[in-house]
């Protein structure tokens, strides 16, 4: 039986790691890792953005017709019990915020449960502590989040209390501590690069003025900043990554170190992209509707990194459209455990990573939830030629033509409707075995 190791870094984008083309930014210790690995080329976020991804990962389901962001129902069956009930050892690592949140659930089944307090607005540091703005205050957005991360992070002396070599640290711990006790799924939930970008000097290419470390910028329009201000902000974001690949790459020199190479399948993912700057967008959503219509999930903030070192699978790269809901599958594959019968519109990757398997899907489908939170916001639906964004409350769908336009800027919809309606057609018939869906809302033609 093997060992299952996942890392997941929140809101890594595709286009920042050096395996998938990044010019902007060194990741050598992911790079290495993908060259012995099967790196998914077209791996898109499912149900968006952090919560409800997760939900996709630990359910093997697509849960954003159903699910909100907010508790994991009770009755879901979850990847961690499931595997702690087929004699797996479970640990969760986590410095994610809302991942790591008892009331919301998603630590269900995880036997070692160790969480990194502190980061970002997690109520660890007592009110009045001393803290020292890093820009003007007016330029940040979520100002009481803010001044609860700096209380926080207010002690921090030098780079190993940064958060993602806290958690790295963590996991090697228990690696050492637990590695050899037989098979286990350890899990580890990293929110670097996840704004505040609060990177350390060493991590920084360049230097940035005070005045410009923005943290938490204001989430909507991107002009609302100066350019050089921008430019900053997307320079501190790079630092996160830098920061966040040093920590992988801590994590994966521990499992060679100790011997656990052969015997371990190991993982790496994140869960969605940012906006920074492109579409006139910063951050993925914002509370202000502006003049932006429902924050669509474009390629920026839905195509994601995902690679899988699997011991006795030769490395390559993979064309076939993938989810995140997929990994529970695949990993319950490899650990010889059957699957249950609640997994619904995702398959194992593992045919796939060994060469001989046939695409799980013909569209990927990135989306908001259907209940509750951001109701508003669209679904766009994706083949490796086109994408269709689509809204459920009447706004005009927009469609791009991804081998001309993979930045999804050029919008073709008028003059190519034909095509809208077949992909529309398509995410259709991914909805019919979903639970719940809003056949008012998916069904309506144009």
């Amino acid at each position: 039986m093997l060992n299952l190791i996942v890392i997941v870094c929140d809101t890594w984008r595709r286009d920042f790691v050096g395996a998938y083309g990044a010019t902007e930014v060194a990741t050598p210790n992911l790079d290495r890792f993908a060259g012995e690995a099967v790196v998914f080329d077209h791996a898109y976020a499912g149900s968006f953005p952090t919560l409800p991804c997760r939900g996709d990962l630990f359910t093997g389901k697509f849960v954003f017709p159903y699910l909100t962001w907010g508790p994991l129902p009770a009755g879901e069956v979850v990847l961690a019990e499931w595997l702690s009930d087929h004699r797996y050892h479970t640990a969760l690592v986590v410095d994610n915020l809302p991942v790591g949140r008892r009331r919301y659930g998603y630590d269900r089944g995880f036997q070692s449960r160790i969480q990194i307090r502190g980061q970002w607005y997690d109520d660890w540091a007592p009110p009045g502590t001393p803290v020292r703005w890093p820009a003007p205050k007016e330029k940040f957005g979520q100002p009481h989040r803010v001044e609860q991360y700096l209380r926080n992070v207010a002690g921090r002396r030098g780079y190993e209390d940064y958060f993602a070599p806290r958690v790295a640290e963590a996991a090697i711990r228990w690696l050492e501590t637990f590695g050899r006790r037989g098979p286990f799924y350890l899990h580890i939930e990293g929110f670097d690069p996840h704004e505040p970008w609060d990177p350390p000097e060493e991590c920084l290419v360049e230097a940035i003025p005070d005045e410009h470390r923005i943290l938490y910028p204001i989430l909507g329009r991107a002009d609302r900043y100066a350019p050089d201000e921008l430019a900053a902000i997307r320079a501190l974001y790079r630092g996160e990554v830098r920061m966040a690949d040093e920590a992988v790459g801590r994590i994966l020199a521990a499992i060679d170190a100790l011997g656990l190479r052969e015997n371990s399948a190991v993982v790496f993912m994140s869960d969605h992209g940012i906006f920074l700057g492109e579409h006139n967008l910063l951050g993925k959503s914002s509370p202000r509707r502006e003049d932006v219509n429902g924050w669509p999930p474009y390629v920026e903030a839905a195509r994601i990194p995902l690679m899988m070192r699997i011991p006795g699978v030769a490395p390559r790269r993979v064309d076939a459209l993938v989810q995140p809901g997929d990994l529970m599958p695949t990993l319950l594959e490899l650990a010889g455990v059957p699957p249950p019968p609640t997994l619904r519109g995702t398959a194992s990757l593992l045919p796939l990573a060994r060469g001989a398997g046939v695409p799980i899907r013909s569209v990927a489908v990135t989306s908001w939830s259907y209940r509750g939170w951001r109701t508003t916001h669209p679904s766009v639906i994706r083949t490796h030629d086109w994408s269709l964004v689509w809204w459920r409350s009447g706004i005009r769908p927009e469609l791009y033509d991804r081998r001309a336009d993979p930045n999804e800027t050029q919008d073709l919809f008028e003059t190519h409707r034909e095509v809208a309606r077949e992909l529309h057609a398509r995410f259709v018939e991914f909805l019919k075995p979903q639970p719940h869906p809003f056949h008012n809302y998916w069904s309506r033609r144009f």
